[in-house]
This record gives structure tokens, sequence and C-alpha cells, in this order.
């Protein structure tokens, strides 16, 4: 996989450890750090600022780290015991990794890995402690993403990523690409095709095919692009078998993949582009990342599909993906970070897939596209928190001034 990072992690010498001790000492008068929880980030800077092997703190991430309220993170993630060996193990060399970056800026971090419920939470204070939410799913239950989230909130944990809500809408692809469609968002005409449905109700071939109710590109196959209904009836009988499934038909198009990542909630940022490069193939059906592309060093795929970030693009496509990615954002309500998988037709853009919660492998999107604008990945983790600190500290803010009333109301009667 080709990338072309801009940045690459920096450390404070001497003379930028001094600049941080000036800058908090400025600071200070304007009682930036005036409650709690702000004293022990600016204790917290201090103790950076002597460390002189202290990750490089820009003023932009000095502010970040001041809206925190609390500096304790519980990383969340999951391992199936029937994975590959290993699988297991390159999950928890992630995990470290994650932790090592986020625990530089001066975090307490607990790694607490999920089997089947949430009862290793048991412990942990909702109020002082939040969630970075790396888990995919309990184990033995595919795509059970949005029951961890949902547990979460009853549990009453601030999270990272999207909502309960948001993932159970994403699981079903029919769904999200209706509610693209009914927000104006632009996205390739689609059919369910089922039992109820003959295979003569679709016309436009080539054709893409694919389960309504898989992710990770499960399902995806260079079958998956039929050219005739005998084709497109095949695969179909293919999906109900092994998916138990209805399918997913749209047309193929046939030109250039973008994949975007976009994080913030109220205020939104699009990250560089990356491009999948389908130049070495030339059959329709190579010209897909299929789910042995992703996954299969000896697929014809997997080192023949080039990548670059950022995407070698003018300016004005840049916007234009950048627009379509933040409306499917904000059409599917995501929250704090989701990527978009779009491919051009006729030049113009068009939303395949939404995907809340994206992989965060170092090889993957969202960690490349950081590091072009010089975000190293513990960086990358800590401004993903920080969307998600905000709402901590806001349920923080109300739950304090609920007590406030409460105490007035008492001392009034």
């Amino acid at each position: 996989m080709i990338f072309f990072p801009a940045g690459r992690p920096r450390y404070a010498p001497a003379s930028a450890n001094s600049f941080i001790r000036t800058y908090l000492s400025l600071m200070m008068p304007y009682n930036l750090f005036s409650c709690d929880p702000h004293q022990q980030f600016f204790n917290t800077l201090q103790d950076l600022s002597c460390n002189c092997r202290a990750p490089f703190l820009s003023l932009n991430m000095m502010h970040m780290i001041s809206e925190f309220c609390t500096r304790q993170i519980i990383l969340l993630y999951n391992i199936d015991t029937t994975w590959p060996e290993n699988d297991q193990k390159y999950v928890k060399q992630l995990v470290d990794r994650m932790q090592a970056g986020i625990a530089s800026y001066g975090f307490t971090v607990h790694t607490v890995v999920v089997r089947q419920d949430l009862s290793v939470l048991d412990r942990y204070d909702p109020r002082q402690w939040l969630v970075f939410n790396w888990c995919e799913g309990f184990e033995g239950m595919p795509w059970s993403d949005a029951l961890v989230a949902k547990a979460l909130e009853a549990r009453g944990f601030t999270f990272t990523g999207s909502d309960a809500k948001t993932m159970i809408v994403a699981q079903d692809k029919w769904r999200v690409k209706q509610i693209l469609h009914d927000a104006g968002v632009p996205t390739p005409a689609g059919m369910v095709l089922d039992e109820t449905t003959p295979i003569s109700a679709w016309k436009i071939f080539p054709a893409l095919v694919k389960p309504v109710n898989q992710h990770g590109s499960f399902g995806v196959t260079k079958d998956s692009v039929v050219e005739s209904p005998a084709e497109l009836q095949r695969q179909v009988n293919w999906i109900k078998k092994t998916f138990s499934s209805p399918s997913l038909v749209e047309p193929f198009l046939n030109d250039r993949e973008f994949q975007v990542a976009v994080w913030g909630n109220h205020k939104l940022q699009v990250l560089p582009p990356m491009e999948l490069d389908y130049s070495e193939f030339t059959a329709l059906q190579d010209r897909l990342y299929t789910f042995d592309s992703k996954f299969d060093p000896n697929s014809p795929g997997w080192s023949g599909i080039k990548w670059h970030c950022p995407a070698p693009i003018n300016e004005e496509l840049r916007e234009e993906l950048g627009r379509i990615a933040m409306a499917a954002f904000r059409a599917v309500r995501c929250r704090d970070y989701a990527r978009f998988d779009l491919r051009l037709y006729k030049g113009k853009p068009m939303i395949l897939d939404v995907n809340p919660n994206p992989d965060l492998d170092p090889t993957s999107v969202f960690p490349a596209a950081a590091e072009t604008m010089g975000l190293n990945y513990g960086s990358m983790a800590l401004r993903i928190l920080a969307l998600a600190a905000m709402r901590l500290r806001r349920r923080l803010a109300a739950r304090k001034t609920r007590k406030a009333k409460k105490l007035q109301l008492a001392a009034s009667l």
C-alpha cells in the first residue's frame, strides 16, 4: 500500500518545552483552567513540558487537551477467541500502540477487552471515565457493534463514535441509501432483490450486487459485478444462501474511487481524500475492492490496487468530495468520525457506502489521512477523544445545574 505522508511525529526540544511553560503561564490569568479538571490538565501539561520525550504540543493540541474534563480513558476493544492467533496478537499490538499514543499526552489509559457483555466496566464510574469505543461487537455475535453502543448508553458512559441508533441504521445498506436519497445526497440508484421481486425488474448492466446486511466487504467478490440477468440471478441466489440476506443491486460505476474521512460534530472537517487506483486492471470484475483484496495477500487486488493519499485531484473535485461526504455525515447522523466510499459518475461523486466508527488500523484511511496533516497515531486518537470529551463536559455541567436547582428548591421550602 502506498502512502505519501507529509509529516512525522515530532518531539519537543528544550526551547519548545520552555514555550509551553510560557504559554500556560500567560493563559492562567484568563481562567482557562479555573475548574478542577482543567487544573489537572494544567498540572499535566507542566509535567509534559519538563519531559524531553514529551510529544510536541502545538497551540491547537494544548487547546484541545484543555477541553477535557477528565484524564481517565477506557480503551474498549474486543477479541474473539475463535479468531486465528495471529489476528488476536495483531489486535493487541494495535491496542498497545493507541494506548501509548494517548498516554503520551498525560492521560491514564486502561485497556479493557470485551467478551460477551460489558460487566468488565462495573468498577468504572461513567462520570470520571471517558470511553474510546474501539469495540466491534460481542464474542460470537457478528455485527453487534450497535449492541455495544446501546450497552454503553445504558450504563451512562460517554464514548467516542456514533450512537446506537446510527449504528443500527448503518447495518442496513438499503435504509442508508434511502436516507441519502431523501437528503439529496448523490448516491447510485438501487433496488432490493429478494423472493418478492423478480430479477427482470432490474434493467441496468453492468451492476454491482452485495448483501444488504453485511459490512467490511463481506459478500463482495469478483462475481459481485454482473453483466446479465443470468449472472444477477446467480449472485442473488448465492447471497441468499450464504448470508440469509436480500441483495442490494445498483449500477456498477467503472470510474475513479475515493475514500473520504470526516471528523467533527457541529463543525466538520474533511481529511485529505484517498484514491484507490485500479489502473493495473482492465476487466470490470477486477476493478472492485473485494473482501479478498482487503484480507488475502495472495489476491491480485492486494498488491494490484494502489492507494494514494492525498489523492491526485484538482481543488474543485476535492471540495466536491468533501461537500458530499459532509452532507452524508449529517444525513445519517454520524458522530465524531466516519468514512465515506465514493465513485465518480460522469465526473460527479456518488456515495457508495457510509462507515460510522470506521477502521483505525494504521494502514487504513483515517490514520493515513491524519498523517498527511502532521498528526501521528496518538494525536489522531486524541482528536477523536476530544470530540467525545465535549459531550461529557456538557453532561457533567447539566448534572451540576440540576443538582444546584434541587438544592435551591429545597432551601426555599
